[in-house]
Order: C-alpha cells, then sequence, then structure tokens
C-alpha cells in the first residue's frame, strides 16, 4: 500500500468515526450552555427576590416516546418491504418494528399513570 493510499485510509475512518463524535460533542455542548445560563437566570431571579417559575425547577420531559416509537414502526415496515421484495428475508425488518412497538406502549403507560412524586 503505498502513501496516497494510506492517506485516504486514514482521512476516510477519521472522517466516519471523528464526525458523529464532533456532532455529538456540539450537542452535548449546546445543552449544556443552555443549562448554564437557565441556571444564571434562576440565580439572578433569586438573588433579586423574584419568583422563579416552577416550570423551570422541574425535571425536562422526555417526549419522544410516541413520534420515535412510531419512526421507528415505519422503518420496520419499510425494511421488511424493501428485503421482501429483494427475495431476502424480510424478518429483518422485526428488529426495528419491534423496538418501536416498545417504545409506544412505554409511552401508553407513561401517560396512564398518575403524577407520583419524584424518587429522591
Amino acid at each position: 500500500m503505498n502513501l496516497q493510499e494510506t492517506l485516504v485510509v486514514a482521512i476516510g475512518m477519521l472522517a466516519s468515526l471523528g464526525l458523529p463524535l464532533l456532532l455529538a460533542a456540539l450537542v452535548l455542548a449546546a445543552r449544556h450552555k443552555r443549562a448554564r445560563l437557565k441556571q444564571e437566570a434562576i440565580l439572578r431571579l433569586v438573588e433579586k427576590g423574584l419568583p422563579v417559575p416552577p416550570e423551570w425547577l422541574a425535571p425536562p420531559q422526555r417526549q419522544a416516546g410516541l413520534r420515535g416509537g412510531l419512526v421507528l414502526v415505519a422503518l420496520g415496515v419499510g425494511l421488511g418491504t424493501f428485503f421482501a421484495q429483494l427475495g431476502l428475508p424480510w424478518s429483518i425488518g422485526l428488529i426495528p418494528g419491534l423496538m418501536g412497538v416498545a417504545l409506544v406502549v412505554a409511552w401508553k403507560i407513561g401517560r396512564s399513570e398518575p403524577d407520583r412524586p419524584a424518587a429522591r
């Protein structure tokens, strides 16, 4: 393998592994900055003696259960159909499809439970 081929392989590996890590780091840094700004705003309100809105103190609610579940179910149906058309095992679509069904069921169970105080 000559130097050019080695360089292409190294850059390809760096890009394929490094770009997702860079994207994740950027998302985490943005979330951290948003949380820090929110905490500073709460601190300023408390120092001035003003009331803090209760929704600022509540833990964030995850709403992705239904949406993510439906996306995975659709992906499973699509993959199953695609592989069936190619004459390959269509059951590969069951993996994301059943994961999506599990998310939708968990979302439904979470909505039906009464509000409980947070465990400490």
